[in-house]
């Protein structure tokens, strides 16, 4: 694949910075997007509370439990590689906090039936910055909650992407 699409459009440009600043982005986007291309690095099977798998999990949730998501301001999640990430939720936005003082700023809005929905505003951390671009949402759906910690997950294309968070 990139020998026949990835290289050619690379050398069009002349600066190799440029190049790895694009090649960078067209490998974190492929990782996303891309079920084929993620298979080639597979994930530790829940580690850290992190996890994929191909089947919903199963909804353990009350609405009250939901709905006392956002009433919770900080919180903390562990990334696969073992990283906290620290989020400070307000009215309208989610704001993590990485372990080498990077950040990502969204936009967070409560959505019906134990779902939040968060758009990418921006970031200075490195992956967070190249795989994804402003204006780029996410729906994430509650299914569980122990102890005010939160399971929760993410659909990408036959992916579903299960984290927990937790309060500070």
């Amino acid at each position: 694949m990139e020998k026949s699409y990835i290289f050619p459009y690379l050398s069009r440009f002349n600066d190799t910075i440029i190049q790895k600043k694009i090649f960078t982005q067209i490998y974190y986007r492929l990782l996303k997007n891309c079920d084929e291309f993620k298979t080639l690095f597979p994930a530790e099977p829940f580690l850290n509370g992190y996890g994929e798998q191909n089947k919903e999990p199963i909804i353990n949730i009350s609405k009250e439990q939901c709905n006392h998501f956002d009433k919770i301001s900080k919180y903390y999640y562990v990334e696969n590689d073992g990283k906290k990430v620290e989020v400070t939720l307000t009215d309208d936005l989610w704001i993590e906090k990485f372990e080498d003082n990077t950040y990502s700023k969204l936009y967070y809005r409560k959505k019906s039936n134990c779902q939040f929905e968060l758009e990418f505003i921006e970031s200075n951390n490195f992956s967070r910055g190249n795989l994804s671009v402003k204006g780029e949402k996410y729906l994430y759906k509650i299914f569980n909650e122990e102890n005010q910690t939160y399971s929760v997950y993410l659909k990408n294309q036959e992916t579903y992407y299960i984290f927990k968070i937790m309060k500070q």
